[in-house]
């Protein structure tokens, strides 16, 4: 794949989990705007909970979209060259 494509990829998935967390916050809004008292505090905790949830697969998945592919084969690098 070339570099051009590849950033492309990138692009679309970046676009497509910025889509993801604005689907999240929305269903989050939505699923207390109409709701008072217990039942909104009922609600609240579980919509936040489903919130966190999806907030963090989508974390998840865009460091590694955004992370560059490791490289296979070479020398890797020490992550503790003090030893």
């Amino acid at each position: 794949m070339t570099t051009f494509a590849a950033d492309h990829e990138t692009v679309r998935q970046l676009r497509e989990l910025d889509e993801r967390t604005r689907t999240a916050w929305d269903e989050y809004r939505t699923s207390v705007s109409d709701l008072a008292g217990e039942a909104y505090e009922e609600a609240e905790l579980i919509s936040w909970e489903r919130l966190q949830r999806s907030l963090h697969e989508v974390a998840d998945e865009r460091e590694r979209v955004a992370s560059p592919p490791e490289s296979s084969g070479g020398p890797t690098r020490d992550p503790d060259p003090a030893r």
